[in-house]
């Protein structure tokens, strides 16, 4: 059984046998066996303080699709306060911006294209089917004067089930999200990281492999390998303490996040791409994987990631179609 398989049949195991909640100690431990094995890429947040509950961390592409399906849905829900589901969402590492048109106030909050500066976004919380920001109602961060610049658009999202009780999940995961992007938009360096390919078209994504690959060729040339920076190790604790917690979708955005402080670090990506794949991610699973291969490319297991790559991509596939 080659090293690849042997991580994925545990993390199945792990997945299948654990109940969402439940906490048993000595469980058995898949820091270990993931720790040193090899792998990168998009950055997830630290965890945000959210009202009532506390924030699952995720990666960024994790957030931007959580953040995308969340409003495609917004007018579908009971007490809806848009004309339509908002449309032509677009994300940078700074900016969320997306056409909406809500159903009065039309004067102040008229139809076109709303942008949140994400990089000075306040903290964002749940109160009941509402969000707030910092605190306070949106619509009252600033003038109406700002609204098409300013989070003030969100006052109009309200997630609300059939019976119009609170849909505590859907809006959880929307806080979650929004948190998730705010932090990463706060410590990105558009001079030294590697934007997330979530939020490129074709071009720039085919620039940003580009940049990683020469990136990769300058590493393996290196006589030999630089030891983890104390950043990096602190993200591999941090995932080896979450998986030992069975979080693992925490375990896989700690490893996210410690690719991101150090693009050339293959175990944090095999493993990230391991544990995605499990958690049936598809597209961050094929990323990383990808990344793993480009850097190890001479690797005892390498075809069997490569094939595990051509998995995934096929049930990214479906996934897409299924959509």
């Amino acid at each position: 059984m080659t090293r690849l398989s042997k991580i994925l049949e545990v993390v199945a195991i792990l997945l299948v046998a654990i109940a969402p909640v439940a906490k048993r100690s000595g469980a058995q431990s898949l820091g270990g066996m993931l720790a040193h094995k090899p792998v990168q890429r998009n950055a997830a947040a630290p965890q945000a303080n959210t009202a009532g509950s506390q924030a699952n961390t995720m990666s960024v592409c994790q957030a931007r699709r959580t953040i995308v399906t969340e409003l495609q849905q917004m007018n579908t829900r009971h007490g809806s306060m848009l004309q339509s589901p908002p449309s032509s969402i677009v994300f940078n590492a700074v900016e969320l911006a997306f056409q909406a048109e809500p159903n009065y106030d039309k004067k102040d909050f008229p139809p076109g294209i709303y942008k949140v500066n994400l990089k000075t976004l306040g903290e964002v919380t749940s109160y009941g089917y509402l969000i707030r920001i910092d605190g306070k109602y949106p619509r009252n961060l600033k003038s109406l004067k700002e609204s098409l610049s300013s989070p003030s658009i969100f006052a109009f999202l309200e997630w609300r089930k059939p019976d119009y009780s609170s849909d505590d999940e859907a809006v959880q995961a929307f806080v979650n999200a929004l948190n998730t992007l705010r932090l990463y938009a706060r410590t990105y360096d558009p001079a030294h990281d590697l934007a997330p390919p979530c939020f490129a078209d074709k071009d720039e994504q085919a620039r940003i492999w580009a940049e990683f690959q020469q990136q990769a060729a300058a590493w393996r040339a290196l006589p030999s390998r630089p030891a983890l920076s104390s950043a990096v190790r602190k993200q591999l604790l941090l995932a080896e303490d979450a998986v030992n917690q069975k979080q693992f979708e925490a375990a896989a955005a700690a490893y996210d996040a410690g690719t991101q402080i150090d693009p050339m670090w293959p175990e944090g990506h095999f493993n990230a791409a391991a544990i995605y794949g499990e958690l049936k991610d598809y597209d961050d699973a094929v990323w990383h994987m990808r990344c793993y291969l480009e850097l190890m490319p001479y690797a005892p297991d390498t075809q069997a990631a490569r094939d595990q790559m051509l998995l995934w991509q096929a049930k990214a596939e479906q996934q897409g179609n299924a959509k």
